[in-house]
């Protein structure tokens, strides 16, 4: 458990980050409503001493702002970040307490708002992506991470950034990535020098210090956790003297020191000392479970005295421990904490003698564990390294862009002086040229143009009448969807009548999968000429798409005893989602209907460059020459029967060569008859 001031400091020190606030809302416009700091800071410090529950003290909290006239952007910044502080910190609820940080936003989505509260927005992003982590969206985490960082930045204020460099290493704690957490919890330690002699600054230094020790003892590095430890109270002995008159900051001194000697008691008991462990694990507890401290790092402590009376052999001690653990438990949720109960608890059945419920509760441990690693170790990156990684990205992409509008102004001056040159050597050779030479060459230009005039208006008539072939089409096949549909439908009518008989419901089968198959062909039609401007861009995971095509299909594959394979890396791009969902579907489709059965079928995705390469590959009947070149056009000719006489309208590859078209990509063949066939297509993954 990381630093006491992870999961308390930001309440505590809330008042003290909001009166800073106060000073740069006074130099800004008189538009957004005025803040009345020193009312709602009593407030909140008199909540903090009263010790109520969680909810009542909303409750108390809602119906004061309910009853204050006109509470500034301020004013409900703070009411927003002391409930969600609670959920982050607290009840680890990282849904509601993402919900209080978007409504953080909403109120500071306004230029003014966010030049009027510059540190508020700076925490609210770092607050967001904190959110998204434990969420496993990392890619939006490190939005939000570099966004938070560049607000600080413009900031200014060195004990922000201070703050930032601790959240990061918090993050990279919690990652698992001990030796990197060390070293920012270091960087954001003397950073925090220079804020002094805020109480913020002497909190998080002690924190920072005390951190430090966690982060060897979770390398199992004793001695200089040991170190850290005993430079944490020294520490907090020497500073905390300005601090102690204060009884909000007098709470908080105590129960950071308890935290220390619980960590402490854990070095104790690594050197075999269980006397001085026990000595130290009861002062912490005996400090940290009275009201308005730390009673999540009591709760702490309690599992490892009971693991320590287990390892003693004394059962009801251990029993006492675990069930008063249990009870706090019930009223907070701790997945890791929770974790420990359970291994502990089926520990204690065992050694008590009830074997069954023993072998049941470790059952049930080994599931949660599993599933509390799994989620932890997706979450496991080096969060600084992706922000530098990001940082560099975001630079090299801006290069990139600088360097493409650079080459086309190179290209455009090209361009002009061979234009001039051009002109020039045209006005000399002219002005050489006799009247007879001219007036020919302006014969001969008002021919071409002449020509150039009635191809034109050929092409454009032809045009024209493709256009209108295909709106005449087009609206045959939307008029024929409605009778077809109706077809079907009483044709499902008249099946579910009992008196037909085996004949009739013979007839009956055939005309309802040939208007089936005519609704299917109609709706082929109406996808022709896929008009570019119809995607839905957005960023996908085509890798995931994939998935889900295979998933779709298999069972189909399964009729015919086939079997899909998926060979695909990872890759993300921007793209319709439901079109490229069709492409795939369609080319899945094809091979398992002209493949034989027990054949196997190959979908693979690769990145090759800055392209994004998918093939289907099937052992099929292959692809007669005549008709490969006709593929992707509307052309009769392609249609063929599948090897169990499945029908096909040889449409569904004209559809797939406009979507991929549209997309900017490509799509080929290969082909060999008997033998099978690829189809190949290639999308690009980043802009040129």
């Amino acid at each position: 458990m990381p630093g006491y001031c992870s999961d308390i400091l930001y309440v505590r020190c809330a008042a003290a980050v909001f009166l800073v606030a106060l000073f740069l809302g006074c130099r800004n416009p008189a538009s957004l409503p005025p803040d009345h700091p020193a009312y709602f800071d009593k407030l909140f410090r008199q909540m903090d001493s009263m010790g109520l529950p969680p909810q009542q003290a909303f409750r108390f909290v809602d119906s004061v702002y309910a009853s204050f006239p006109s509470p500034g952007t301020l004013d409900l910044l703070h009411r927003y970040d002391y409930k969600g502080n609670y959920y982050y910190n607290t009840a680890h609820d990282f849904l509601l307490s993402g919900r209080y940080v978007d409504s953080a936003l909403m109120l500071l989505s306004s230029e003014e708002a966010r030049s009027r509260y510059p540190r508020e927005y700076a925490k609210c992003l770092i607050d967001k992506a904190e959110n998204y982590q434990h969420e496993d969206n990392l890619e939006s985490a490190f939005f939000y991470y570099r966004k938070g960082l560049e607000a600080i930045k413009d900031l200014g204020d060195s004990c922000t950034m201070a703050e930032y460099t601790q959240r990061i290493a918090m993050a990279s704690y919690r990652a698992g990535r001990f030796s990197d957490a060390r070293n920012l919890f270091d960087l954001a330690f003397h950073q925090f020098a220079a804020c002094r002699p805020e109480f913020r600054a002497f909190a998080y230094q002690q924190c920072n210090l005390d951190n430090m020790g966690e982060c060897y003892s979770a390398m199992k590095k004793w001695d200089s956790a040991a170190f850290y430890f005993d430079s944490t109270l020294a520490f907090i002995s020497r500073e905390a003297m300005p601090f102690i008159t204060d009884s909000s900051h007098r709470i908080y001194i105590e129960t950071a020191r308890a935290v220390v000697l619980g960590n402490l008691g854990d070095y104790a008991l690594f050197q075999r000392d269980t006397a001085k462990a026990w000595q130290l694990y009861r002062t912490s507890i005996a400090v940290n479970m009275r009201p308005l401290h730390d009673s999540g790092n009591a709760l702490a402590i309690l599992l490892k005295t009971a693991r320590l009376n287990l390892a003693q052999g004394r059962l009801a001690e251990a029993r006492a421990g675990l069930d008063e653990i249990r009870t706090a438990l019930d009223h907070r949720s701790d997945p890791d904490m929770d974790l420990d109960w359970q291994h502990l608890h089926a520990e204690w059945l065992g050694r008590s003698g009830n074997w069954a419920d023993a072998w049941a509760s470790l059952n049930a441990w080994n599931a949660s564990k599993d599933s509390l690693h799994s989620r932890i170790a997706a979450s496991a990156v080096d969060i600084p390294r992706e922000l530098v990684h990001l940082e560099d990205k975001y630079t090299i992409e801006l290069l990139k862009q600088r360097d493409h509008v650079k080459t086309i102004y190179l290209l455009l001056a090209v361009l002009i002086v061979i234009m001039l040159i051009v002109i020039a050597f045209l006005i000399r050779r002219g002005a050489r040229r006799s009247n007879v030479h001219i007036r020919q060459l302006n014969r001969l230009n008002k021919a071409l143009r002449a020509e150039n005039r009635q191809t034109q208006t050929a092409i454009n008539a032809l045009n024209e009448d493709q256009a209108m072939y295909l709106r005449s089409l087009k609206s045959i096949a939307h008029d024929l969807r409605n009778p077809v549909g109706a077809i079907s439908s009483a044709v499902s009518l008249l099946k579910n009548q009992s008196d037909l008989s085996a004949q009739t419901k013979t007839w009956l089968d055939l005309i309802g999968q040939s208007a089936d198959q005519s609704l299917h062909l109609v709706g082929g039609i109406m996808h022709l000429d896929l008009p570019i401007g119809s995607l839905q861009l957005e960023m996908i995971d085509l890798s995931r798409l994939l998935e889900t095509c295979v998933s779709t299909l298999q069972f189909r594959a399964g009729e015919k005893k086939q079997i899909i394979h998926l060979e695909a890396e990872p890759v993300t791009l921007l793209a319709d989602h439901d079109k490229l969902w069709r492409v795939i579907i369609n080319l899945l489709d094809n091979a398992i209907k002209f493949s034989p059965d027990g054949a196997d079928i190959v979908l693979s995705l690769r990145r090759h460059g800055n392209k994004a390469v998918i093939s289907v590959s099937d052992k099929g009947m292959g692809i007669p020459k005549n008709i490969e070149g006709k593929l992707f056009t509307v052309d009769a000719a392609v249609k063929r029967l599948g090897t169990a006489g499945e029908t096909s309208f040889g449409l569904g590859l004209a559809i797939v060569s406009q979507i991929i078209k549209a997309h900017g990509g490509t799509i080929s063949v290969h082909s060999q008859e008997h033998q099978g066939t690829t189809f190949r297509i290639e999308l690009l993954t980043s802009a040129a």
